[in-house]
C-alpha cells in the first residue's frame, strides 16, 4: 500500500486503509513474538545472537515485501498497458530465470543424486495411479524423493498459475493480501500437522 501511495500515486478508502493495518499489526505481533533472547552460539567462527539473526531475517524479509509490492504494481501497469496476458507472464517470469541455473548446476546435479538414492516406490502401488491402471500394467518402481518433488513441483504450478492469473483480475493491494493470508495458513499447517513451531 505504501509503495503504491509513493510510486504509483494511488489512494485507498479508508476500509483497505483499516485492513492493512490490522494485517501489519498482526505480522509485526507474530514477528515479535517469534524472536528470541537465547544465549549467544558460534557457528563458523561467528557469534550470533538471537535478536541479531532475527534484525537479519526481518530486513531480508522487508526487502523482499518491498520488492514484490514494485513488481506486483509494474505487473498492473503492464497489464493495464499490454492486455491481461497473465499466461505470457507466467512464461517469461520462468523461461528468464532459466540460465540463471546454470549458476548452481553442480548443487542441481548432486541433489539430483542425493534424490536419486531415496527407496524405490512402486507407482503401481500409488492409490490413484493403482486405481486408474488398476493390474493390466506393471510400471516401474521411481525413488520416493523424486516423487515428493514432482508433487512439489506440481502443486507450485498451480500455485503460480493462480497468483499470475489473480494478478490479472486484480490490484496488486488485493493480490498481497491474499498471498498474505495463504502464508498464514501455511503457517498455521506447518505448526498444527508439524509441530514446526
Amino acid at each position: 500500500m505504501v509503495c503504491g501511495y509513493f510510486v504509483a500515486a494511488k489512494r485507498y478508502p479508508a476500509q483497505q486503509v483499516v485492513s492493512v493495518l490490522m494485517v501489519s499489526a498482526g505480522v509485526i505481533i507474530a514477528t515479535l513474538a517469534s524472536i528470541t533472547n537465547d544465549a549467544p552460539t558460534h557457528e563458523g567462527g561467528v557469534l550470533w545472537y538471537g535478536i541479531h539473526e532475527s534484525v537479519i531475517g526481518i530486513a531480508l524479509l522487508t526487502m523482499g515485501v518491498v520488492l514484490a509490492a514494485m513488481l506486483g504494481l509494474y505487473q498492473e501497469a503492464t497489464y493495464r498497458t499490454y492486455g491481461k496476458h497473465w499466461k505470457e507472464g507466467l512464461f517469461y517470469n520462468h523461461a528468464l530465470a532459466l540460465p540463471m541455473f546454470l549458476l548452481f548446476r553442480g548443487d542441481i546435479a548432486s541433489q539430483a543424486r542425493a534424490l536419486s538414492m531415496s527407496r524405490p516406490v512402486a507407482l503401481d502401488a500409488l492409490p490413484l495411479v493403482g486405481a486408474c491402471l488398476g493390474s493390466c500394467v506393471r510400471l516401474a518402481a521411481v525413488p520416493a524423493l523424486w516423487l515428493s518433488l514432482a508433487a512439489n513441483v506440481l502443486s507450485q504450478l498451480v500455485c503460480v498459475s493462480g497468483v499470475h492469473r489473480m494478478t490479472s483480475m486484480s490490484t496488486s493491494l488485493s493480490l498481497n493480501v491474499v498471498l498474505n493470508l495463504r502464508k498464514l495458513v501455511s503457517l498455521i499447517l506447518s505448526v498444527l500437522l508439524f509441530k514446526n513451531l
